[in-house]
């Protein structure tokens, strides 16, 4: 029986590291030098031989309109792209296929009793969130590093490996024992946070499904590749495909 086709491309954010909102943050150095559009443009080319029937984007559902005005300036030429990666690779591999429009799947609202973890580890001293702070710094600093002397492709073939993702998950999973009885700030953040936005995430990502024959192409950071990847398998509705297939 034939199924849909998913791919999603996990991905460092290209944007200035000040313009997300990142515990850690990876600057991805000048991705405007000539010798990096080369590359990006190497990736995107690579990209359409999953020959996507839809792109979508880890950008907010309830910007969906101003998204695609500025995705079909960008196509009447009228637009110049940003460093952030849904430009640089989603919009470029939307218009290599000939798409008239892109997909936004992101949700990041407010929960009620989702407590701030940055203002709670300031008011109480947690050496496990400290030292899970220090890691993934530390793999921040890595990054950088490995970048300088690596291309894009090499970048995201890292990020996309089974070995990054099942230690990124591990973050997360320390992350959830931050805190204690009285107040398990970690668990109810891991919880009632990111385990409910990456479902509605995937919840979106379905919902773009319209026939059996659909290549849906998902962009998001890499921070999200376990669950996503998880709940698109375990759901038995996809092929479930690898970004080292395809870049």
């Amino acid at each position: 029986m034939r199924k849909p086709s998913i791919l999603v491309l996990g991905t460092a954010h290209l944007s200035n590291p000040d313009d997300n909102g990142d515990l850690v943050k990876i600057n991805s150095g000048d991705i405007f030098s000539e010798k990096r559009q080369i590359e990006i443009k190497g990736v995107v080319d690579s990209l359409r031989k999953f020959e996507p029937t839809k792109v979508a984007l880890e950008i907010l559902s309830e910007d969906s309109d101003h998204i695609n005005e500025t995705y079909k300036n960008f196509l009447l030429g009228k637009y110049e792209l940003t460093r952030n990666e849904c430009h640089q690779i989603g919009f470029r591999l939307a218009k290599e296929m000939n798409h008239k429009e892109v997909f936004s799947v992101d949700w990041n609202g407010s929960v009620s009793e989702v407590p701030d973890l940055d203002i709670w580890t300031k008011e109480h001293k947690s050496e496990k969130y400290d030292q899970l702070v220090r890691r993934m710094q530390d793999l921040a600093i890595k990054m950088e590093e490995f970048l300088k002397s690596h291309t894009i492709r090499e970048y995201l073939l890292y990020f996309n490996h089974d070995d990054f993702i099942r230690e990124n998950q591990r973050f997360y999973m320390n992350l959830a024992l931050v805190g204690d009885k009285s107040n398990p700030v970690g668990a109810m953040w891991t919880a009632k946070y990111w385990y409910y936005r990456n479902l509605l995430i995937y919840k979106n990502i379905v919902e773009l499904i319209e026939s059996d024959a659909d290549r849906i192409f998902v962009l998001y950071g890499f921070g999200h590749l376990h669950l996503l990847n998880q709940f698109l398998n375990e759901s038995g509705l996809f092929k479930v495909e690898k970004a080292e297939d395809y870049i």
